[in-house]
């Protein structure tokens, strides 16, 4: 009973693998692997956020952008709008102009995005976060 198990299964793979099927399902899993991994990134620097963590909510959101499919541009947008934020909020602890020159042309990448494929009541939310962000002393 044992050999029949272990033949059906490599039979199963060998056709996959003749079929050219096996790839497709392992790049389909890959996907799959990273869309999750950057799901559960997000909602960890959200909660780091939350928490007013915004240098660890500043290393997540910069390790999981490049993660993002380019073709996702609401996720894009969000996640450089969060990150963002994310700077902007550690800038006013830090006083550190970079962060706050970093976090500005975040803003403006997220608020192209959201123009891009039309969403005017983001882009808008963002446009404000550029005014209060630009209001700061050292620009």
């Amino acid at each position: 009973m044992k050999n029949i198990v272990v033949t059906v299964i490599v039979g199963f793979i060998t056709g996959l693998v003749i079929s050219g099927i096996l790839f497709d399902v392992i790049k389909y899993i890959g996907k799959s692997f990273n869309r999750v991994s950057v799901s559960w990134n997000i909602s960890k620097a959200e909660k780091f956020y939350s928490n007013g963590r915004f240098s660890d909510s500043v290393f997540v959101y910069k390790k999981i952008i490049p993660k993002i499919s380019p073709e996702n541009k609401v996720l894009l947008a969000k996640t450089k709008n969060n990150l963002a934020l994310s700077l902007y909020k550690n800038y006013l602890i830090t006083k550190n102009s970079e962060e706050l020159n970093e976090s500005l042309t975040l803003f403006k990448e997220a608020e192209t995005i959201y123009l891009e494929i039309g969403n005017q009541e983001l882009a808008e939310q963002t446009a404000k976060n550029i005014i209060v962000a630009t209001s700061q002393p050292s620009i």
